[in-house]
């Protein structure tokens, strides 16, 4: 048997491994354990019959304690109907803690089979062995976590497939379908599902460990849509006549139950609270980010291009020969950037007749021509890209030749991205440069003015206009709010905290998309943000710690100030902290149950593929309705 590390659940009952399905037995301090979590009872639970009792009452008999001579010889004097009534009834309450040790020993027997075989759908100390799916330095994944996981990755990839970003059939199999990884290794679709779920659930429970050893919490604002998301499931189960744990295990899988949805959300939260203090307490100093730019100086090179996009089809020799063809056809006509621009009308022919289409639609007073040129304006608008090394969606080989300075401008190559069926001819416009464009680093907690008019005037944005009353009441709120950030601490976490307790706008708190914290703008350029908040925020005098309130078309902005930085050293920053964040979920250590994961896994696809013959047979009885 391999050397594998082993589980212990709560109670310390040894635990078979979790990656073990061999059957072997597991010897740990003298005492054999099964390891197969797939094993079933060879011989029938043992029943009460009147066999069992007759021994039971002689172990009884046997068991019980000597008496007296005396006791004995006058016993011997009499039959059975003669015995004394206390005699039988102590033979009586004997009797029935045998039955009842018989039932408890069947019960406990059916319970264990139950924990080491039927995931339970618990979470927490009340999850059962065979609701382990996995586990993350010693943290247990359930099943329906996994699931919850799963299911999210595969519905992303098919939505963005259902765009056209990947070749991906959805009606087959996904073990037979194949991609590469980001090493440009070939892995099947379904190896890929598993492997970024299993990241996913490495990730936000590493951050989870470590925010609840440092005494985080959620906030009442991140409670607050925790709660809201359980209500709205409800309405939805309760709409369809479900119950919520029924609605939820459909749409995430089996055993995926309210208290698996709360734990992922509150580790969602959790994970972005860890990571906001993390970022203010883990601030670079000049010296790393000049030694960290110095060591990577390549990965901040960004380079500016022009290119031409065109269908690609890889499916036959034939086809693929003929999109060669035309490729070549295209690049023989350009020289520079100005000659794409000639070729937009003849290369996106096709997209610009469904534009002017969908503009016609929408606009019916729109002319011909003035619909066409809308169209063709917004080709030509694309016709430019700018890429780090970084982010290069090109081949290895395509980016360092762009990258490389002894590479002359007006040169071209071009990048088939086969899932995609698209081919790009690129055209070298510029030499790599380093972005300096000046940013500045703030956070801000938006107070906005509310109003209680039933019909109040709006602009042609469709904006309220507030009145004058309702703008003072903003005011008060505003000033009442920075007095609790100036009475406090007066930090930066301090302030993050409450901009995550108050701030209107959640895109900058973690009541957003979950990645940003504590109402911060980092690397803002100038034109990103109204004039006001910018003006205050690119003020040359301003130092670290600044803060005051700006009063915007949106409400009042209490400020807080950090930095002004050049584009590209705010890059380093963020990755000089991502860097060290990386090392500890990189540190975590996984362990899965491959044969429960597999065993979710096909019962997903059967409830997909069971799912799909319903739509099929419902469409099929329309038809012939």
């Amino acid at each position: 048997m391999d050397d594998k590390e082993k589980i212990l659940d709560e109670n310390q009952i040894p635990i078979d491994d979790i990656n073990a399905d061999n059957g072997e037995l597991e010897e740990k301090d003298g005492v054999k354990y099964e390891t197969n979590d797939n094993w079933e009872f060879e011989a029938e639970a043992p029943t009460l019959n009147n066999e069992m009792l007759s021994e039971a009452d002689a172990l009884i008999q046997n068991d019980a304690p000597a008496e007296s001579e005396d006791n004995l010889s006058e016993e011997a004097e009499l039959n059975e109907e003669e015995q004394t009534p206390k005699k039988r009834k102590k033979l009586s309450k004997k009797v029935v803690v045998s039955i009842l040790s018989a039932l408890l020993a069947v019960v406990a027997a059916v319970f264990a089979v139950l924990y080491f075989t039927v995931p339970n759908g618990k979470e927490g100390k009340l999850m059962n062995y065979a609701s382990v799916a996995a586990t993350v330095d010693g943290q247990k994944v359930s099943l329906g976590m996994y699931n919850l996981y799963f299911t999210s990755v595969v519905s992303q990839y098919e939505q963005y497939a259902n765009y056209g970003y990947y070749n991906i059939d959805t009606s087959a199999d996904y073990a037979t379908q194949y991609t590469t990884d980001e090493d440009g290794n070939e892995i099947s679709w379904l190896d890929l599902f598993k492997k970024e779920a299993l990241e996913q659930i490495k990730t936000y429970n590493a951050y989870y460990a470590a925010a609840k050893k440092e005494g985080l919490t959620l906030t009442e604002s991140q409670q607050k849509v925790i709660d809201e998301q359980i209500e709205n499931m409800k309405t939805t189960a309760s709409e369809e006549g479900k119950s919520l744990n029924d609605y939820i295990a459909g749409v995430f899988g089996e055993y995926c139950t309210e208290d698996t949805v709360r734990l992922y959300m509150e580790q969602f939260y959790m994970s972005a609270n860890y990571r906001g203090k993390f970022a203010i307490n883990n601030s670079p100093s000049d010296d790393e980010i000049n030694q960290y730019f110095n060591d990577n100086k390549s990965d901040y090179y960004q380079i500016k291009f022009s290119y031409l996009a065109c269908e690609y089809d890889s499916s036959t020799d034939e086809a693929k020969a003929a999109s060669d063809k035309k490729i070549n056809d295209y690049m023989s006509q350009i020289t520079d950037r100005q000659s794409i621009i000639d070729l937009v009308p003849t290369a996106y022919a096709q997209y610009i007749e469904q534009d002017i289409a969908s503009k016609k639609q929408t606009n019916p007073d729109l002319s011909d021509d003035d619909a066409r040129n809308q169209a063709l304006e917004n080709y030509i608008n694309n016709v430019d890209g700018t890429i780090n090394v970084a982010e290069s969606p090109f081949s290895d080989e395509i980016t360092k030749w762009l990258f490389d300075e002894n590479q002359p401008t007006g040169t071209m190559k071009y990048h088939v991205n086969e899932e995609t069926g698209y081919a790009y001819i690129i055209l070298k416009t510029e030499q790599p440069t380093c972005d300096e464009d000046q940013t500045y680093t703030v956070r801000h907690i938006l107070i906005m003015p509310e109003t209680e008019r039933e019909n109040p005037e709006k602009d042609e944005n469709g904006n309220v206009i507030y009145n004058d009353e309702e703008w003072a009441a903003c005011k008060i709120k505003a000033d009442e709010v920075y007095k609790q950030y100036t009475d406090g601490e007066q930090t930066e976490y301090s302030f993050a905290l409450l901009a995550e307790a108050q701030s209107g706008d959640t895109a900058s708190t973690s009541a957003g998309s979950g990645t940003s914290f504590g109402g911060l703008y980092e690397g803002t350029k100038a034109g990103e943000m109204v004039p006001e908040f910018e003006n205050w925020s690119l003020d040359s005098s301003r130092k670290y710690g600044d803060s005051d309130i700006v009063k915007s078309q949106y409400g009042y902005h209490i400020m807080f100030y950090i930095a002004q930085r050049p584009s590209y050293q705010t890059k380093v920053i963020s990755d000089i902290r991502d860097g060290k964040l990386e090392e500890m979920i990189e540190s975590a250590q996984v362990k899965t149950r491959d044969s429960v994961i597999k065993k979710a896994e096909n019962k997903f696809f059967e409830a997909r593929k069971k799912a799909a013959e319903t739509t099929t047979q419902a469409v099929q009885t329309q038809t012939a309705q």
